[in-house]
């Protein structure tokens, strides 16, 4: 073989293995986006090394192969966002950019389906969180949990009870506060039950798990 005849070919090559970064392998995903097989995977990821310990070019993808999110991090373990990302509808035509400076979104623009801009109150969660068995379980889950203080079992108190909380990637509830009151002693055994409430169903946002501000009423009475 002819090593002359086959150089340039190597310095092409090479020059564009450096130009447009290594390829990583390729991560899979299942559909709360963990790490999974292959075969029981939703979504894959593919980066390139633009510069190795600070610039990482990332694309995830459907498993039909159409593009579900691209952008750059500094870094992948952990993940430090840093630039433009953009999410795409199923259609292909961008969902939303933000523009983050080490994880911190600094701009934020949405698009619906057909490419028309969307505000931000007008993007709406892929999905929900959710309890498990629905919202009908939920509440027999409270009306079964609830004990009324016992200065307060003769008189109970009507009214409603308005409380929010935050429902987390992981389902866990957190961050429980009463935004509207009926009795103080009620209003403590009411955070309680939603506090020892079990693992909701995370709310989905590109299809990945957020945290999730929520309110429930609880009518007493």
């Amino acid at each position: 073989m002819n090593f002359k005849s086959i150089y340039p070919t190597l310095l092409l090559t090479l020059f564009t293995v450096l130009a447009y970064g290594q390829k990583i392998d390729t991560v899979y995903y299942d559909a709360d986006w963990k790490v999974t097989a292959k075969n029981n995977s939703s979504y894959y990821r593919i980066a390139k090394t633009i510069e190795s310990g600070k610039l990482y070019e990332v694309e995830d993808f459907y498993n039909s192969g159409k593009i579900q999110m691209k952008g750059s991090y500094s870094s992948l373990v952990p993940e430090i966002k840093n630039g433009v990302f953009t999410w795409y509808h199923d259609n292909g035509n961008p969902k939303s950019e933000v523009v983050y400076e080490n994880n911190i979104s600094k701009s934020t623009k949405y698009w619906k389906e057909d490419g028309t801009p969307q505000t931000e109150a007008e993007a709406t969660l892929e999905k929900q969180p959710s309890y498990p068995g629905g919202i009908t379980k939920l509440y027999k889950y409270i009306g079964k949990n609830f004990v009324y203080p016992p200065s307060l079992a003769k008189a109970r108190p009507k009214g409603t009870i308005i409380l929010t909380f935050v429902v987390d990637k992981e389902g866990g509830i957190s961050d429980v506060e009463v935004t509207q009151s009926v009795h103080p002693l009620m209003d403590a055994e009411a955070v309680r039950v939603i506090k020892d409430m079990p693992k909701w169903e995370p709310g989905i946002q590109y299809g990945k798990p957020v945290r999730v501000k929520y309110t429930i009423p609880i009518k007493m009475g």
